[in-house]
């Protein structure tokens, strides 16, 4: 399970490497723990195209935020 300053180190790395950036591509694991009520391909399409404004965490929990919905979150 990875710690904190690991999980800061994954926003830091989405700031610097990816803010003001398009969303050209997405590949979602084949896992319904992943995504609840959304299908794949309906989560696929509502994030390409959106620009990537800024990286969150608190505890454990990271989100992106995009330039509108919806703003994806990864729990490490």
């Amino acid at each position: 399970m990875p710690e904190l300053p690991e999980v800061e180190a994954a926003r830091r790395a989405v700031e610097e490497n990816c803010v003001g950036k398009k969303i050209t591509k997405c590949i979602v694991a084949d896992d319904s723990k992943v995504i609840d009520a959304v299908s794949r391909s309906d989560f696929e399409a509502s994030v390409i195209g959106k620009l990537i404004v800024a990286a969150h965490r608190k505890g454990k929990n990271m989100w992106l935020q995009l330039d509108s919905p919806p703003f994806p979150s990864f729990q490490f």
